[in-house]
């Protein structure tokens, strides 16, 4: 079985402490890493992603690190709303998720 790797690219700016973005329909994918990066190394900040269903399939709130990284292993499919929201600062983010196509 051939697997492939997608990456999605974050870049999104915080206006009153939230940001959102839709991904592509996805079809038959795993979540596997998520990286997110504020402009600044002190900022907190929760990270949510919602199915097409709006379950809720991942969240965690980022301390005052500024970065979340995290390996994953969470099944995905169609158009998945990622979300931060609750950021300390309006500021950019910047970052990927990587998903496993099979």
């Amino acid at each position: 079985m051939t697997m492939l790797n997608q990456e999605i690219q974050i870049s999104e700016t915080a206006s009153g402490g939230a940001w959102s973005f839709n991904t592509p329909k996805l079809v038959s994918c795993f979540l596997k890493q998520i990286i997110i990066k504020a402009d600044s190394d002190d900022t907190t900040f929760y990270i949510t992603i919602t199915d097409e269903n709006n379950n809720i399939v991942y969240y965690t709130e980022v301390a005052a690190t500024g970065t979340l990284r995290q390996e994953l292993e969470i099944p995905l499919k169609g158009i998945n709303t990622v979300s931060g929201s609750g950021a300390s600062a309006d500021e950019p983010f910047t970052g990927k998720i990587t998903l496993t196509e099979h």
